[in-house]
């Protein structure tokens, strides 16, 4: 990477800079607590709205002083780096400050970008860990690391100027965007915390509802959105015609292979909330629902 980074002259280190503005402008307003959404300084919203249109669109001096200026005004909100939700825009909006420091003032400096790689990384590997303590699957140990290295080698097929590639490169940049904002709200959902998830048809709903709708106690059990980002939850829509996710809290593997004996269907998924993601057929959860938890806990 430090030959790449290396290899891109100030031109080049400019598109790659206002690529990860503009990616990272959006990961700025994922939402967090409701006291850090009043707190936000008035103007940083259309500001950050801007910024994400920077990978189209050359910002200038003013635009660019104005981003980080009020960026900066955000990160004073809270005297150190925040846990749990407000960690992701938060450290995206310290992102957004430092790239535009990079693109002002420190423009030309030789640690500037290598730095801002190092930013990028760390965010990534912070996403990746939310993915892994939420149980979420991915497809493999560390997606979004992976992400930011293809993304960020890219940078060395730039000619400096916005032609085809640098257009291609943008558009790549937008997807890894989206995917960062689905993989942060499917981590810090509450079905994440859920004790198993059944897929199974949404036409199979009702037979369902029927029963958990007589729980009571600390059983409890939701129809919710999909948490499995990305290609996880294609899959799921090409085995089922229109999936729908079941939500389960309290229960043990006993409760569920009876839940679905009394919903009486067939093709159905239980999600054991295996760490590598791992699903068992409705059939074979029935049959033996104690080894079928088990011999992925081994």
């Amino acid at each position: 990477m430090d030959e790449v980074l290396g290899s891109l002259d100030e031109a080049e280190t400019a598109l790659t800079t206002r690529l990860a503005v503009s990616r990272y402008a959006r990961l700025a307003l994922l939402p967090g607590p409701g006291w850090w959404q009043e707190s936000l300084p008035h103007g940083f919203r259309e500001a950050v709205a801007e910024a994400v249109r920077w990978d189209e669109a050359v910002p200038d001096a003013r635009a660019i002083a104005r981003m980080e200026s009020l960026a900066d005004k955000v990160i004073d909100l809270v005297d150190e780096t925040p846990a749990g939700e407000l960690y992701y825009p938060y450290q995206a909006t310290t992102f957004v400050s430092s790239a535009c420091w990079g693109l002002g003032e420190g423009r030309g400096h030789p640690k500037f970008f290598g730095r801002l790689w190092e930013e990028a990384l760390r965010y990534a590997g912070h996403v990746d860990w939310r993915l892994r303590e939420s149980r979420i699957p991915t497809d493999n140990q560390d997606p979004f690391q992976t992400l930011e290295r293809t993304l960020w080698l890219r940078h060395a097929r730039l000619s400096g100027s916005e032609d085809e590639t640098y257009r291609q490169l943008a558009a790549f940049s937008r997807e890894v965007a989206e995917e960062y904002v689905d993989a942060v709200r499917c981590a810090l959902s509450e079905a994440a915390t859920a004790d198993f998830i059944l897929i199974l048809d949404a036409a199979d709903k009702p037979r369902f509802d029927r029963i958990i709708g007589e729980w009571t106690g600390v059983r409890r059990a939701r129809f919710d959105e999909c948490i499995y980002p990305g290609r996880m939850a294609d899959a799921d829509r090409t085995f089922f015609e229109s999936p729908a996710f079941l939500y389960l809290w309290g229960v043990d593997e006993t409760e569920v292979a009876t839940l679905l004996r009394e919903a009486g269907v067939s093709r159905v998924h239980v999600d054991v909330r295996a760490q590598d993601g791992s699903v068992v057929e409705g059939a074979a959860f029935i049959a033996d629902p104690v080894k079928s938890v088990t011999s992925w806990q081994s």
